[in-house]
């Protein structure tokens, strides 16, 4: 074992996240994991430690464990997508990262590739090794009546799940990433074994398993602006070399780089084939290129509106209304800041908000409705996510258009979201019903919409 860096933590809040530093190049390149990981005891593995320090010549490379993986700290349920992504957001904070290189691999390639749209300032140049957009698996169930579609969902995941708990520790699970002409003898067995159990339990592996394999990032990888170099092994047995094309099609102008080999490791065989790629796109050790500043980021929308305004206004008078409008902005800004939002403006008898966490927005409109009520207004809310533009302090495009749309159809007390925004927050405990499907002037398809009924704040 190789390590030179000693383990450092951070504390946010309940949360501990276990990090590593390696180098003091001017370039930061953050290394994000799948759902197996261990800051110290992944350099017990073959080749791990040897690619960490040559990437350290050219980079400050950071590694780190994910909250409830390896050494972070433990959780009492998986991490949701958006918890992930708070985890990437956190670490850069504490090393001082303002933009920097991000490597994702396996599970960690979807979660890198949602942060680099959602936080384009953030990221440099995108890097995927293993990665998908989606679980295939789980495409049967289209056929499927909706009102048995998530039955039986749950009933093939947890079937599926429980082979993984049950069987997690003995290695077979770390075994299936090798590449395919590593020899298994009995030393590289154990540190399979033990590489499981110090990543997780065989209860949070499951948990682990089932949230990813609702993971469908699809709808969000054209928002990915950034340079995208996608590595994927053709004999890669943990994820098939067809999930990896849907990224290289939703990527707009990624660079695809075909492996054989390999397996599922960066580190291991042709790990100087995959530094000398990587190096190559980033340009080794000079800085990139510098390029336009976009304004388009990926964003979940929050539109709010006071139930019968006018009639109020006309009831409590000019003066009264100001004060009772001054008060409501006030409570919003203060439940947007409180879930890490932004208060983009006052829309008169509303706000417009947006969000970096879909399931934060939607806790924040649920806390605003009921917030209201201490005023004697009742508030009705809509929320989207998508690409927008910013323009100074305001926001703009289709996507504002559409969660405005989707604020007007709901009803006091109520919060609607769109379908897409109902699937980025799963695992989060937010419940949803059936709002329907409904037509938007200036969209031609129809959208089906969904009102929260329960948020777990």
């Amino acid at each position: 074992m190789n390590i030179d860096s000693e383990t450092k933590f951070l504390t946010s809040g309940e949360i501990t996240l276990a990090y590593q530093v390696f180098g003091n190049a001017a370039q930061d390149l953050i290394i994000v994991p799948g759902i197996v990981s261990h800051v110290e005891f992944s350099h017990e593995m073959p080749g791990y430690s040897s690619f960490i320090n040559k990437l350290a010549r050219f980079f400050r490379v950071i590694t780190f464990d994910k909250r409830g993986n390896g050494m972070s700290g433990k959780i009492d349920k998986a991490a949701t997508l958006e918890e992930r992504m708070d985890d990437l957001r956190l670490i850069m904070e504490s090393v001082g990262s303002q933009k920097a290189i991000i490597f994702g691999f396996s599970e960690g390639g979807s979660l890198s590739a949602l942060f680099s749209a959602m936080h384009p300032d953030r990221v440099d140049r995108l890097i995927i090794f293993g990665g998908f957009s989606h679980v295939p698996d789980l495409d049967f169930s289209t056929k499927i009546p909706t009102f048995f579609r998530k039955m039986s969902i749950d009933f093939f995941l947890r079937r599926r799940t429980r082979r993984y708990e049950v069987n997690w520790g003995n290695g077979d699970f770390a075994k299936t990433a090798l590449p395919p002409r590593v020899i298994v003898d009995g030393d590289l067995r154990t540190k399979l074994q033990k590489f499981e159990s110090l990543s997780s339990s065989p209860e949070k592996i499951g948990e682990m398993m089932y949230l990813t394999a609702l993971l469908d990032i699809r709808p969000f990888l054209k928002d990915v602006q950034c340079p995208t170099l996608i590595l994927h092994c053709r004999d890669d047995n943990r994820v098939p070399f067809d999930w990896a094309c849907e990224l290289e099609d939703g990527i707009k102008d990624s660079e695809f780089i075909e492996l054989n080999g390999v397996g599922h490791l960066f580190y291991m065989n042709e790990s100087k084939f995959i530094m000398e790629k990587i190096l190559e796109f980033v340009g080794k050790n000079q800085p990139p290129e510098s390029v336009a500043e976009n304004n388009r980021v990926l964003s979940t929308v929050l539109f709010n509106d006071i139930v019968n305004s006018t009639q109020l206004q006309f009831e409590l008078g000019d003066s009264q209304w100001k004060e009772k409008i001054l008060e409501f902005n006030r409570l919003c800004k203060e439940q947007i800041a409180s879930f890490d939002g932004t208060f983009v403006k006052s829309m008169g008898d509303g706000i417009l908000a947006t969000f970096d966490g879909p399931s934060r927005a939607i806790n924040c409109a649920c806390m605003i409705n009921e917030g209201v009520r201490s005023l004697g207004l009742a508030v009705r809310s809509g929320l989207h996510v998508g690409e927008i533009e910013k323009i100074d302090e305001d926001i703009s495009g289709i996507n504002v258009n559409a969660a405005a749309r989707i604020q007007a159809l709901a009803k006091g007390g109520q919060v609607l979201v769109s379908e897409v925004l109902k699937s980025l927050v799963f695992g989060s405990g937010i419940e949803f019903g059936d709002f329907g499907a409904h037509h938007f002037k200036g969209f031609d398809a129809k959208w089906n919409l969904y009102q929260v009924k329960l948020v777990k704040v």
